[in-house]
């Protein structure tokens, strides 16, 4: 009875791990066979120091630019994830990091409905 317990579980384990590496593979585009485990500090250290870049729609003209995040930095964050479909590392550095371009190339529709979005939750946003 232990030892039926016990595969159980190991087979649980191991088919959530299949279903991580598959998220990893078909949502982040990160292939767990080639990654180097000895240059794990390496790449993390990489992956800080990265500067995050604004998301090009390639609609308009239009440059929407974060100026301030006002009182509350979490709401603006997970509005600017809503909004660009942002991963949450992206979206917290360039809330940290302001003035930050958030959009380019957007058209005037997308841009002022963006903007008022996020100065409905506090933010200070410039449209170039």
């Amino acid at each position: 009875m232990i030892m039926n317990t016990f595969m159980f579980n190991a087979a649980i384990i191991l088919m959530l791990i299949i279903i991580v590496r598959e998220v990893l593979r078909k949502k982040y585009n990160i292939d767990m066979d080639k990654i180097d485990v000895k240059n794990l500090k390496n790449i993390k250290s990489q992956i800080r120091q990265a500067n995050p870049t604004a998301i090009s729609r390639g609609t308009g003209s239009k440059n929407i630019v974060l100026k301030d995040t006002g009182a509350n930095k979490a709401t603006v964050m997970a509005t600017l994830r809503q909004i660009t479909d942002m991963d949450y590392n992206t979206a917290k550095s360039l809330v940290e990091n302001v003035p930050s371009t958030i959009l380019t190339d957007v058209s005037e529709q997308e841009a002022n409905l963006t903007k008022k979005a996020l100065e409905f939750v506090g933010a200070t946003v410039e449209i170039k």
